[in-house]
């Protein structure tokens, strides 16, 4: 991840962390995602989130104003009010994640990911045993996995494992091993 960075006023904001969560489908990553922001936004942190999906989508509501504009060829538009925006924008296929998130997510503490597993950031691998009967790893080679999080322990697995339903837990690690890691 890069650096901290300076604003327009030269107050440094933090560079957040990232982790991004990976399992097969019907695993229950959003689930448990949605419980594991709730937990650390409880306990003050600024806390992101990014959804992979393969699909095309249109998070704009169709007749708006910022869909009428972006419909009209606006390259971006942005939706704001005093407490709350949403930013729709065409982006380049080749633009990494990894290089959108200082952009996009300055202030936060931490954002998570739901997917891209694909990329070279740190991982938790979510599992299920009715899913993966055969207990094997997806992830389990991957250097940047940190964390497994399955409702059967792994037998052989050096790599630290939580309970999947125990949302406590995995928020208290990602809150101890990656948010209040500090970068060398």
């Amino acid at each position: 991840m890069s650096k901290d960075i300076k604003d327009v006023n030269g107050i440094v904001e933090k560079t957040p962390k990232v982790v991004s969560f990976v399992a097969k489908s019907g695993t229950g990553k959003t689930t448990l995602i949605e419980k594991i922001i709730k937990i650390l936004s409880e306990k003050g942190y600024r806390v992101s989130s990014i959804k992979h999906t393969d699909h095309d989508f249109n998070a704009d509501i169709p007749g708006k104003d910022s869909w009428r504009h972006k419909n009209a060829g606006a390259y971006s538009t942005m939706i704001l009010s005093g407490s709350k925006m949403a930013f729709f924008s065409d982006i380049d296929s080749s633009l990494k994640i990894i290089n959108m998130i200082p952009k996009y997510f300055r202030g936060s503490d931490i954002v998570i990911i739901e997917g891209f597993k694909d990329i070279d950031i740190k991982k938790i691998e979510l599992f299920r045993k009715e899913l993966n009967p055969d207990l094997k790893l997806r992830f389990g080679n991957d250097s940047n996995l940190l964390l497994i999080c399955s409702d059967e322990f792994i037998d052989d697995i050096k790599t630290p494992q939580i309970n999947i339903n125990n949302a406590q837990e995995i928020a208290d690690y990602i809150e101890c091993n990656i948010i209040s890691q500090v970068d060398s």
